[in-house]
């Protein structure tokens, strides 16, 4: 087959190929080609530069939706070198791959795209007729708007901030938090704990860090007091940011600039402390059938409640389902996460906010509803638990308006289920708040399943860091769908490109992974798996430092001195060779 031709476009967006051939030419026969090629990031730095550790990240639109197996790559040509950008998404017709930059990256000229750049690496990439995708193009010249520069020679700034919060409401009330987020220039390291500033009322509050977002965003959080008032919206001053003895560097050491313009008030962010009581301001169902608008026995129909603020729930609390004639009880999803529930293809997360609660019901062989599931007023019950604010504990209001019968989600339990359960997505809990896993850090690991399975024996999830292989351990089950792993770093684990996760990364030990069809599950990660990531580095001689019986007074100065909870120890030779001690926080 002849080569297409790819046309450089300029957009705001990004770098946008347009390669398809006229829409006359196409045929139903014809094998899927590639449409576009768009780099969908644009770089950080106030160097018009991607600087080292950034992410570049870039999607290859194909002419009509692909399936994806194994794991393909897209080269990108930066400098004089070739690297590889790995998949990590699969949406519809769009294909996104990402490169993070390394400090040997440099190209003045910008990133270009060589000739023939998609991969399928052992793998397929096929249309719904089981067509291999057309992968041939020519090469794209350099894009002076996208340049590289992974040399650490300059120091991180901030780049954006930005408030947000998780109440329902316009107005944030008592025990709600507050989010703000920085952005860095590039890849940051942080240690102790930094707080930042903002403006409520006459008061100023300080948010405390609460998570990495990624490897170059911060997370501060403040949870609203009962005196808190602000009736014109919360504002952030000039420089709010503060070390408050700790540190932010990059990755070579340079401090890092926290010089920010001020933030006016903000009318959407209005605070009112004295309301507290949480009530659901929203219920709905989250998932559709799996195929043709009907529930079969066995699978699972997910409920979520939204919250007007952040809730706490013990107990089983449970919500009605009207199934056909039947109210049926769906149970609680303890500490659920929302992107655990996403379609296949989705494999970032995001904690969950505590607006949100879950439950979930499995269809049984029972089960006939021809006009849709729907749900009472006031369908939700405490079944001797409880639903609390997050903060004050004040007792949740239950009542909501009914459900209506929803046609696109009816039930058949008479009808069985043959298709094995597949990944829909696998991935590391938690980035490492302080830039790294240390020793005694415990390393999660979710795998979500695209169905409801039972499970029996103990399987393991192999880990790769540094080379070597590490299992880690089976935990608990998020609610039906989704099993956690935990690995608790070694001493002699290391790893600066950050682990990995392999495509048969799921070892089943013995145990059984079904759904409730007897429908073994199909473990092959495929896509979801990724190589080398960054935001996951690993170094065990990060080691907790010990707690110090008695002497109150001695203990504070030491942790002080040690500005953190955690420190570098050099043992034996290695310490010798390095006469010194580093911190890390």
């Amino acid at each position: 087959m002849s080569k297409r031709f790819l046309a450089a476009a300029a957009s705001a967006a990004g770098l946008m190929l347009s390669v398809g051939a006229p829409a006359f030419a196409q045929v139903a026969a014809s094998p899927p080609v590639i449409d576009d090629i768009i780099i969908v990031s644009d770089p950080l730095t106030n160097r018009d530069a991607f600087g080292p550790g950034e992410e570049i990240r870039v999607d290859v639109v194909f002419s009509e939706p692909v399936t994806v197996t194994g794991n393909p790559l897209l080269n990108l040509r930066i400098g004089d070198q070739t690297r590889r950008a790995d998949l990590y998404n699969v949406d519809d017709t769009t294909l996104s791959f990402r490169y993070f930059v390394k400090a040997a990256d440099r190209d003045d000229d910008g990133i270009g795209v060589p000739a023939d750049a998609v991969q399928a690496a052992g793998g397929s990439i096929r249309d719904a007729a089981g067509n291999d995708a057309d992968l041939t193009h020519e090469a794209v010249p350099d894009d002076a708007r996208f340049k590289v520069d992974g040399r650490p020679d300059a120091a991180p700034t901030i780049t954006d901030v930005a408030l947000g919060r998780t109440a329902a409401e316009e107005t944030v009330v008592r025990g709600a938090p507050l989010i703000v987020s920085v952005w860095f220039s590039e890849r940051i390291e942080v240690t102790g704990a930094p707080q930042f500033s903002i403006q409520v009322g006459t008061q100023t509050r300080q948010a405390e860090l609460h998570r990495r977002g990624g490897a170059t965003e911060l997370e501060f959080q403040y949870l609203v007091q009962a005196s808190d008032v602000d009736a014109d919206g919360v504002s952030i001053p000039a420089d709010a940011l503060t070390l408050n003895g700790g540190s932010i560097t990059d990755a070579d050491g340079n401090d890092a600039d926290l010089t920010h313009d001020a933030v006016s008030d903000i009318p959407h962010f209005k605070v009112n402390g004295a309301v507290g009581v949480p009530f659901v301001t929203r219920v709905g169902f989250l998932r559709e059938p799996a195929a043709a608008g009907t529930y079969v026995a066995g699978e699972t129909i997910f409920t979520r409640v939204w919250f007007s603020r952040p809730v706490r729930v013990t107990g089983a609390p449970q919500f009605t389902v009207q199934v056909g004639t039947q109210a049926r009880r769906a149970d609680h999803l303890p500490a659920l996460r929302a992107a655990e529930l996403l379609p296949p293809g989705n494999r970032f997360h995001e904690p969950g906010d505590g607006t949100i609660v879950y439950f979930q019901y499995v269809v049984q062989p029972s089960d006939i509803d021809n006009d849709g599931i729907s749900a009472p007023a006031s369908a939700l019950t405490l079944n001797g638990g409880s639903i609390r604010a997050v903060g004050d504990n004040t007792d949740a209001r239950l009542g909501h308006v009914a459900v209506a019968d929803d046609p696109a989600r009816k039930v058949d339990g008479r009808r069985g289920d043959d298709q094995a359960p597949t990944v829909t997505s696998a991935y590391v809990l938690d980035l490492p708040i302080h830039g790294v896993f240390g020793g005694g850090d415990t390393i999660t690991t979710v795998l979500s399943l695209s169905e409801g399975v039972t499970l029996t024996g103990a399987p393991r999830f192999g880990l790769r860091i540094g080379g070597r292989t590490r299992f880690a351990t089976f935990r608990e089950r998020w609610g039906s769908t989704s099993l956690l792993f935990d690995y608790v770093v070694e001493e002699s684990d290391r790893d600066d490109d950050g682990l990995s996760i392999a495509a048969d990364a799921v070892d089943l030990n013995g145990a059984t992974i079904r759904d409730n069809a007897g429908n073994d599950a199909n473990l092959d990660l495929g896509y979801r798996a990724f190589d080398d990531d960054p935001r996951y580095r690993v170094d065990g001689r990060l080691t907790a430092v010990p707690a110090l019986p008695l002497g109150g007074a001695l203990a504070l100065l030491f942790a002080l001195l040690a500005g953190g909870w955690r420190r570098l120890i050099r043992t034996g030779q290695s310490a010798q060779a390095s006469g010194r001690t580093a911190s890390t926080e």
